[in-house]
């Protein structure tokens, strides 16, 4: 889960909650076979087609074949219209491959199943943020912490939930969502990099920087933390401090394989080191 914007500089949402029913009884899901004729044919000797659908349907999105599970979770609803679950792990497939209006009316349609699962709000949510409706997210993520004591989705909820905020231009109330997930987890580096950003946001430079320094000491191979803490070092006058944050920010984007947020930092990093020419 990503922005496809580096510009912006602020970590999203790494994970939708997945619908699952809890433990089966039924046999391990058979191997997902190489093309959709195959594996109707798999599919068409099972004694029980509704309990195969489902647990394929949940398969393929813990797989990351996004395109099957949209045919597997679609299978499964004719099937089985009933089951939230389904809605919700299809909301996944289709969020994941662009398809925001569509996974909106899925999580919608199993919030009108069962309107007291956390999850179908937390992953509206985050549809809406994708589609830019920060005060529909901000909702669904009060919805979402209301239904839920469990600190590892509340954690998210926090997280997210000021992210919105953040991005509606509330860095106040952001900060009180970040620093309640930091309540839950000191080390949540997401919470830490994003305070980071609304401390930015609101001229607290000092406050930006310590928590992006917290981040670094967490995680010392962090690229946009670098990057992060360079665009703020040289706003701060520390220009030498900066190159040498974006140079590290390079470095770690390199080597991990991100390639463009490489080439933008190195752009950035161009920018810097050429003098500025006046005419005269």
């Amino acid at each position: 889960m990503g922005s496809s914007k580096i510009i912006g500089l602020c970590l999203l949402a790494l994970v939708l909650w997945l619908g699952c029913s809890g433990p089966t009884t039924a046999a391990p899901v058979a191997p997902i076979a190489a093309n959709s004729a195959e594996r109707q044919v798999v599919l068409s000797s099972s004694a029980d087609q509704k309990a195969e659908w489902s647990d394929r349907c949940l398969s393929s999105v813990q797989l990351e074949r996004y395109d099957e599970a949209i045919a597997d979770c679609s299978r499964a609803i004719q099937l089985d219209d009933y089951r939230p679950e389904h809605r919700l792990n299809r909301g996944i497939a289709l969020y994941r491959t662009g398809n925001f209006a569509e996974a909106l009316a899925d999580y919608t349609e199993a919030l009108v199943q069962n309107p007291d699962d956390f999850r179908g709000y937390y992953n509206r949510g985050l549809v809406q943020v994708a589609l830019h409706r920060f005060e529909a997210a901000i909702a669904d993520f009060d919805q979402a912490a209301a239904l839920t004591s469990d600190p590892t989705p509340l954690t998210d909820i926090y997280d997210d939930r000021g992210l919105a905020k953040l991005m509606a231009a509330q860095p106040q109330a952001a900060l009180q969502d970040f620093d309640q997930a930091l309540a839950i987890d000191s080390h949540d580096i997401r919470a830490l990099f994003n305070h980071g950003c609304a401390c930015h946001q609101m001229g607290r430079l000092n406050d930006a920087l310590a928590d992006l320094n917290q981040v670094l000491a967490l995680d010392p191979g962090h690229a946009r933390t670098y990057l992060k803490r360079g665009v703020l070092r040289r706003s701060l006058g520390d220009q030498g401090g900066g190159v040498a944050d974006l140079q590290q920010a390079a470095d770690c984007a390199q080597s991990q394989g991100e390639q463009q947020l490489h080439h933008y930092i190195l752009t950035l990093l161009n920018e810097w080191q050429t003098p500025v020419t006046t005419m005269g």
